[in-house]
């Protein structure tokens, strides 16, 4: 492989910049569609969209984003279709500067005020009632914290009320890394998002008062246990629910009652295999295997199908988006516009920024 030119700089993390105006009913319909990843997002009443405003600037320190916003009044609903279309399988952590918002977590109702930290997980139901605001979001995958928390499980829905201890430091910490962010090279991004993930573990995972962390959970039939089997035996194309049952001791019942809100077991192998697809065929080390060797790798007996559920997921067909890894095309180091809007999916997909 050949090394870049002295003179070139590793650059910086990826950054968006979002904004629409009131009055643009295009705009704030793209402002929906950019949001369908993460929530099904509207405003109140007709005359509230049409005076709808709102803007956001977002880093991308693969794998972690990091979004600083300001909006009108709004509603922000997650529900099991959303989780099963986005496959996002995220934590994230949000503290409004400026207003708050009435917050249904599956449903347990609960008011989060200015300055409030509040965590979510992606995978589960959640719907949230704003009113104009300024706020700071930090999403992180899963596979980050479960290593620090014994029962990530129990994060959902948890509030670090503000003027704490733990809130103090955590908000601190979120919005000195923010800054930074511009100035981090290349290098420095996994130590941040790692170094970070830890530190948020540490915060959010302990108990409430901060005396210690959450009691050791027996795991063997959870979904973080299943999660984890998938993950483990993605290559195996007998993976599926009898082999999860099997390997596991769970019934099928119990199993599709689990992946339910992830649009079922199904689905949800298929979508880690195209994932992982995705990241072998934009990684350089693999640049000379064979299409087909990949789809094997990821689990996949058939190429043609391995293309077209690729195509579905991912906009482009495996050798396309090849051409583009290797072009430099997705490079970009700062998307704003329309094309802007498709970017947030694919960061929370893991597909943003190269490893380092």
């Amino acid at each position: 492989m050949d090394l870049p030119a002295p003179q070139r700089l590793p650059r910086a993390p990826n950054r968006l910049s979002l904004s629409i105006n009131a009055g643009n009913a295009r705009e704030f319909e793209l402002w929906r569609s950019g949001y369908a990843p993460l929530y099904e997002m509207d405003a109140a009443s007709p005359t509230a969209r049409a005076s709808f405003s709102a803007g956001l600037t977002s880093y991308n320190l693969a794998p972690v984003v990091m979004i600083e916003g300001y909006s009108s009044a709004e509603t922000l609903e997650r529900t099991a279709r959303t989780i099963a279309r986005s496959n996002i399988d995220h934590i994230s952590l949000t503290v409004r500067s400026q207003g708050g918002f009435g917050l249904d977590v599956e449903g347990r109702a609960t008011e989060v005020h200015t300055g409030d930290i509040c965590v979510l997980d992606m995978t589960r139901r959640s719907a949230l009632r704003s009113t104009g605001y300024k706020s700071f979001t930090l999403i992180l995958p899963r596979t980050l914290l479960e290593p620090h928390v014994a029962d990530i499980d129990a994060l959902h829905g948890r509030v670090l009320p503000r003027g704490s201890a733990l809130n103090a430091m955590l908000a601190a910490h979120m919005r000195t890394l923010y800054a930074q962010a511009p100035s981090l090279t290349l290098s420095d991004i996994h130590a941040a998002g790692h170094a970070t993930a830890a530190m948020i573990a540490a915060f959010a995972g302990a108990s409430s008062d901060g005396r210690g962390m959450i009691a050791e959970v027996t795991a063997n039939a959870s979904l973080k246990a299943c999660r984890k089997a998938i993950d483990a035996s993605l290559h195996d194309p007998w993976l599926g629910p009898d082999f999860l049952c099997d390997k596991l001791g769970v019934s099928r019942a119990k199993l599709y009652r689990m992946f339910e809100p992830l649009g079922g077991v199904t689905l949800y192998i298929q979508r880690r295999r195209l994932m992982h697809a995705y990241r072998f065929i934009i990684d350089p080390a693999y640049a000379q295997e064979r299409i087909s060797a990949i789809a094997m790798r990821c689990g996949f007996g058939n190429v043609s199908a391995f293309n077209r559920a690729f195509r579905q997921a991912h906009g482009m067909s495996p050798t396309e988006l090849r051409a583009a890894s290797l072009s430099g095309e997705m490079d970009d180091t700062e998307l704003v516009g329309d094309r802007a809007f498709k970017t947030m999916d694919r960061w929370l997909r893991g597909e943003g920024v190269a490893a380092a």
